[in-house]
């Protein structure tokens, strides 16, 4: 028979943050040490960010890598192909982290150095700031950097890849 109210059977949700393991849960998460971090945006060459990665760990570096589209200004096919980076490291690995880069052959210099933000509502720089070792973390999707190219573009860039050719 139906009745206008759920009964004892339905479970009483609380809302976030009200019930205790809640309130336990977030005690735990404040008294988590995290990383002071700086953070350098860069694009480069996939076979450039293989090459540097290698050093990870033996480096104290972390990484964030959103794949680019063949059809953006920086992208490419095979060797050609870039990523749009986050490079983020402790102030005092600084030195070492703009060596490991420029001996791989990427000018991270040339990017300049952003404080991450300790509130930073980013999932990926929570993750690196409470993380004890050095994360490699990809976006499974592929993005595109600005405007797209023009067709005479993609011609000129694909010219003896197109079908047809």
């Amino acid at each position: 028979m139906w009745r206008p109210d759920p009964g004892p059977c339905v479970a009483q949700v609380a809302e976030w943050g009200e019930h205790p393991d809640d309130v336990e849960y977030m005690r735990q998460l404040k008294a988590l040490p995290k990383k002071i971090l700086k953070r350098r945006e860069i694009v480069v060459k996939d076979c450039d960010l293989a090459k540097v990665c290698q050093k990870q760990g033996k480096i104290h570096f972390s990484v964030a890598v959103w794949n680019l589209s063949e059809y953006s200004r920086s992208g490419g096919l095979d060797e050609e192909a870039s990523s749009f980076i986050h490079v983020f490291y402790e102030g005092k690995d600084e030195r070492k982290v703009l060596n490991a880069f420029s001996s791989a052959g990427v000018d991270l210099d040339a990017s300049e150095a952003v404080p991450v933000d300790p509130n930073s509502t980013k999932r990926h720089e929570q993750q690196i700031m409470y993380a004890k070792e050095c994360l490699y973390i990809q976006d499974q999707s592929t993005w595109e950097e600005g405007s797209p190219l023009s067709p005479e573009e993609v011609k000129q860039r694909f010219q003896g890849r197109l079908k047809g050719q």
